[in-house]
């Protein structure tokens, strides 16, 4: 069994049809393994659906398992709509690396450069706070905004902290976010230390537009998602998706707030579909695209991140080395109520994404013990 990273939950150019896809679905090599896969992975009572793409040289298979909301039958199709959360993240790195190829930024910049006012409490010993550690995670920045990170330390959080975070995100602005900013203390030089920041992520998102001069979902649309064929991704759901909008479920099968939250929404406010989702596996296999490209080079590589040596940080993906497939290029999402990891080899031209509508301490795992089952199986025809 492949080796699974640890996460921390709440970390919190081609056309492509339907049709195609149950096509291909029907002929795929590795269905029935995959079946088998899921069906354990459902035999957990917690669990309610799964839907999974796979992109293999050229190849392409989607399926959907299970229910969306408990006992009604209501199956996961092709235009349901997740939270992806933190796989949003990446978007934001392939940005980034964008600017940076255009000469709107360079990664070395102090963010402060970017930001109207006085912050500085964003150094260390004369060491500010750079564009590339904020895509890093080696920023020295909490996970979320103080007020956020507060609520961690209050008792039953397994239970109320999604509702109690949907609670203080409702009313929290870009104002708030910037006083908050404000009273942060870095108590490291910024990139010797990996530390998830979704508040460093905002921020980023946050110069994206900035140095656009366009909202930050416009040029996630502009630049991305239309260059990917990316029909059904946003930000901000809008009618008439909200049909689609798949509920999410925690622990008891207690259902959560879905994602949402007034800032610019790089660190985990994503929406999408798991066609979507593997148009944006073949846009980011692109060789031809030279920001994809330079938004997987290694900037990172000096600290053990989630657990494993191997991993290193490139632009907000974590990039490791797998025995069968070579190098990949991973991240993962986890929501109030859904779960998701997206890997990819570019060596091999495979890209997998999966996803449920549930989110608890074990989920992130159990999934990727099933993505681990899927590339066995087509590891075995390598050997």
């Amino acid at each position: 069994m492949r080796y699974i990273t640890s996460i921390l939950l709440l970390m919190l150019t081609c056309n492509f049809t339907n049709k195609s896809v149950q096509s291909i679905e029907s002929e795929f090599k590795y269905e029935v393994q995959i079946d088998g896969l899921v069906n354990a992975f459902l035999t957990d009572s917690l669990m309610n659906s799964f839907s999974v793409g796979i992109y293999h040289k050229g190849e392409e298979f989607v399926k959907h398992y299970g229910e969306l909301d408990p006992g009604k039958k209501n199956k996961p199709t092709n235009n349901t709509i997740y939270d992806i959360a933190s796989v949003t993240k990446t978007f934001v790195g392939t940005l980034i690396a964008q600017a940076e190829r255009e000469d709107k930024l360079s990664i070395e910049d102090d963010i402060r450069d970017y930001l109207e006012g006085s912050f500085p409490n964003l150094q260390y010993k004369n060491e500010p706070i750079r564009i590339k550690h904020l895509v890093t995670h080696t920023s020295g920045l909490p996970t979320f905004p103080l007020i956020i990170q507060n609520e961690f330390s209050k008792k039953d959080s397994d239970l109320s902290l999604p509702i109690r975070m949907a609670k203080i995100e409702k009313d929290y602005s870009k104002k708030d976010f910037f006083e908050d900013l404000k009273e942060i203390k870095i108590d490291t030089i910024p990139g010797c230390k990996y530390n998830y920041s979704n508040l460093g992520a905002e921020l980023a998102s946050y110069i994206i537009e900035k140095v656009y001069k366009s909202p930050f979902e416009k040029v996630l649309e502009e630049n991305i998602w239309k260059v990917a064929n990316m029909t059904s991704t946003m930000i901000k759901i809008q009618e008439p998706k909200k049909q689609f909008y798949a509920n999410g479920y925690g622990k008891y099968k207690i259902q959560r707030p879905p994602m949402n939250n007034n800032l610019w929404g790089g660190s985990g406010q994503g929406k999408s579909t798991i066609i979507d989702l593997l148009n944006y596996i073949k846009f980011q296999l692109n060789e031809d695209n030279l920001d994809v490209q330079n938004s997987h080079k290694i900037l990172f590589d000096t600290d053990v991140i989630d657990g494993d040596s191997r991993n290193k940080m490139a632009y907000m993906w974590m990039v490791s080395t797998d025995r069968d497939f070579g190098q990949v290029i991973k991240h993962h999402g986890g929501g109030y109520g859904t779960q998701n990891w997206m890997l990819i080899y570019p060596e091999e031209e495979l890209g997998i994404s999966i996803i449920t509508n549930q989110s608890g301490r074990n989920t992130a795992g159990k999934l990727l013990d099933v993505a681990y089952g899927i590339l066995d199986e087509i590891a075995k025809d390598k050997k």
